[in-house]
């Protein structure tokens, strides 16, 4: 009778022992498994963020055609060299602002004035110019009234991508965006028809 305890005492050590093991175990596996799965995740993760602010971008150039249309006035896109930023602005004074005359009233109130957006962090536009421009920036000085204007100074060194009001865009692009200084995704304008299409280089996102 008085062993009984003992014995028992001594299955519940091994067992506790026993316990340890399989957690360690389980941990170890778990381990395992995060490093083989976890750069896929990433790689899922960033061609989500690539494909999400490439739509933007898409977005923001029909933005640029269809305002151009509706207003009768041209616009310009322009996307900064090596840089995350975009920008969307209306080549016409009275639609920023810069004029008292009836007709601004009424564009302004039609949306935001300028148009702006960002690119993630580890995505860059190309640095190079890849069309020959000619025509010329709205100037940097009708935008230093608006709000973050100052965030916009690498308009400066920027080439504009023009949209008249019939719809069609000054010339045909073929812009590359790039992640560790590899070719992910093209922003394809046609200056026909001035539609935009986005496309992707598969397996460069990662």
């Amino acid at each position: 009778m008085t062993k009984r305890p003992h014995h028992t005492r001594e299955q519940h050590s091994h067992r506790a022992a026993f316990t340890l093991l399989e957690m360690l175990l389980v941990l170890s596996l778990l381990l395992v498994l995060i490093g083989v799965v976890w750069p896929a995740v990433l790689r899922i993760s960033a061609s989500n963020r690539l494909r999400q602010s490439m739509q933007d971008v898409n977005s923001a150039f029909a933005a640029a055609r269809v305002r151009a249309i509706e207003h009768g006035v041209i616009y310009q896109v322009f996307l900064e060299p090596g840089g995350q930023q975009y920008l969307v602005v209306p080549v016409d004074q009275s639609i920023l602002g810069l004029s008292d005359s009836d007709s601004s009233s009424t564009a302004a109130t039609s949306g935001q004035v300028v148009i702006s957006g960002k690119l993630p962090e580890e995505f860059q536009f190309s640095k190079d110019i890849p069309v020959v421009v000619t025509e010329q920036a709205v100037p940097f000085a009708w935008l230093s009234n608006l709000p973050n204007s100052k965030e916009w100074n690498w308009m400066q060194i920027s080439f504009p991508i023009t949209f008249y009001p019939d719809g069609t865009a000054a010339f045909d692009l073929d812009q590359e965006v790039f992640k560790d200084k590899r070719s992910v995704a093209r922003v394809q304008l046609r200056g026909l028809t001035g539609s935009t299409t986005i496309s992707y280089i598969q397996g460069k996102s990662s």
